[in-house]
């Protein structure tokens, strides 16, 4: 029987010697991937968190001037316009499409955007608070004590100073703000998201503006 070369058995050595270290090499680069990508999906997360935020703020924003081109008196008779307030707005409208008038309320409350809703009911019809819906529309919100909504009379943008406070039946033009930030301590940085209505059917102004 043949005995293996002193050759052949120093090969096989370093042969294995060579796979200690890949296998060494691999696992360091495997743990450097491993502790990147540990260390990057929290960034990842909040990225996506604050992304979401930010689209779900926009749709809610173009909902709630939707619905405020389409305000009008209760079924009770009373002012389109109910409360116009920094960081809290009620007016009437139909916003369901069936045939009574809603009273619909958007209000922040800690870092959360309310969507109230009422039903007027009975007989005689009356707009009854304990009957009302209510739903978080959008989150993240940091406005602190900054307004939300922002409130001018028929003269704008001539004239551009704010209603403060404002009196309901001088408002015609409305602006929206909101600071989305879903992880204050991370990143990525707060994003300012603005929108605007114009209260066409109440404004005053329409025959002056038609002859002109």
């Amino acid at each position: 029987m043949k005995t293996p070369s002193k050759k052949l058995v120093y090969l096989q050595g370093l042969t294995v010697i060579e796979l200690v270290v890949v296998l060494g090499l691999s696992l360091i680069l495997l743990t450097a991937l491993l502790r990147f990508l540990v260390a990057g999906y929290p960034i990842s997360a909040v990225t996506l968190l604050q992304a979401n935020s930010n689209e779900t703020a926009r749709v809610h924003l173009s909902r709630i001037a939707n619905e405020m081109r389409q305000v009008r008196y209760s079924d009770t008779g009373g002012y389109p316009l109910v409360e116009m307030l920094p960081q809290k707005i009620v007016f009437y409208a139909n916003v369901d499409d069936d045939a009574a008038t809603e009273r619909v309320r958007y209000e922040l409350n800690g870092t959360d955007l309310i969507r109230g809703v009422l039903e007027p009911s009975g007989d005689p019809l009356t707009y009854d608070d304990a009957n009302e819906t209510q739903r978080v529309v959008a989150r993240s919100i940091r406005n602190g004590s900054d307004d939300i909504f922002i409130y001018h009379n028929g003269d704008y943008p001539e004239d551009t100073t704010a209603l403060d406070p404002a009196d309901v039946t001088d408002v015609k033009y409305i602006q929206f703000y909101l600071l989305i930030d879903a992880d204050p301590d991370r990143d990525p940085s707060p994003v300012e998201i603005v929108s605007q209505v114009q209260l066409r059917n109440l404004k005053t102004n329409l025959g002056e503006e038609a002859g002109t």
